[in-house]
């Protein structure tokens, strides 16, 4: 298996080695109980999709644009930063166009954290410098970033852009995770998970155990606040 192969979309993907990892954490409800998890190999989008990316799937298929884009063309000096403003139904269709698929709420997390249940892609203390988060962007006035903008930041797997710049969806609906004694009124069918945080959140939310969810319908917020954007997974192609 190659460490890094490029997917149907033309983006880079990287190999997340199968075994075991830390799932979760203590700090919060949701993310209990924190457990090792047993995942196959698999590989994810080293970078989000990017406006630039999104607007190929969107000429070719038709699909509609993302919400704080013009028409079908997104901002301006925006080509290579994340696509946001798009629900769970968008993202699920790039990924379909893709040949790809979305991650679970387990791969995107290993492909963060690695095995040793960091609480941040670089490790265990915040560092303002390596993710685009509200401790920066109230300073800096700025938004969403380009995708390679952050190279310290990176995961143990070299996977870029797992903290902060904003939520990404997972396959999975907002859950109790297997075991938990946690209980939720918003637990079932009718939320997806967001990981990540964002550049209007603070670094708690960027922590990579931290659980955010959505309606898989909404999600697009407003231009001021951004939202939710996304990568891909793909199964290890036989060979």
């Amino acid at each position: 298996m190659r460490p890094l192969i490029v997917g149907p979309d033309g983006k880079e993907m990287v190999l997340i080695p199968a075994g075991p990892f830390i799932y979760g954490s203590e700090e919060y409800g949701p993310e209990t109980p924190q457990q090792t998890v047993i995942l196959g190999n698999y590989y994810i989008d080293k970078y989000p999709v990017t406006n630039v990316e999104y607007k190929r799937f969107v000429n070719e298929t038709g699909h509609r644009a993302a919400q704080d884009w013009q028409g079908n063309q997104y901002p301006e000096g925006k080509a290579n930063h994340p696509v946001q403003m798009v629900n769970w139904h968008d993202a699920q269709a790039y990924a379909a166009w893709a040949g790809k698929r979305l991650p679970t709420e387990a791969e995107w997390e290993k492909a963060a954290r690695g095995t040793d249940g960091r609480r941040w892609p670089w490790g265990n203390e915040f560092d303002e410098t390596k993710a685009a988060t509200w401790e920066t962007s109230v300073i800096e006035g700025t938004q969403t970033t380009p995708v390679a903008a952050h190279t310290d930041g990176a995961s143990p797997y070299g996977v870029f852009e797992m903290a902060g710049q904003l939520e990404e969806w997972v396959e999975d609906w907002f859950d109790a995770h297997p075991g938990s004694t946690y209980r939720s009124m918003g637990y079932g069918t009718h939320f997806k998970v967001l990981k990540g945080g964002s550049w209007i959140f603070t670094q708690t939310h960027a922590r990579c155990a931290y659980r955010c969810f959505e309606r898989p319908d909404s999600g697009p917020y407003t231009p001021e606040a951004g939202g939710p954007g996304f990568r891909c997974a793909m199964d290890v192609p036989q060979e």
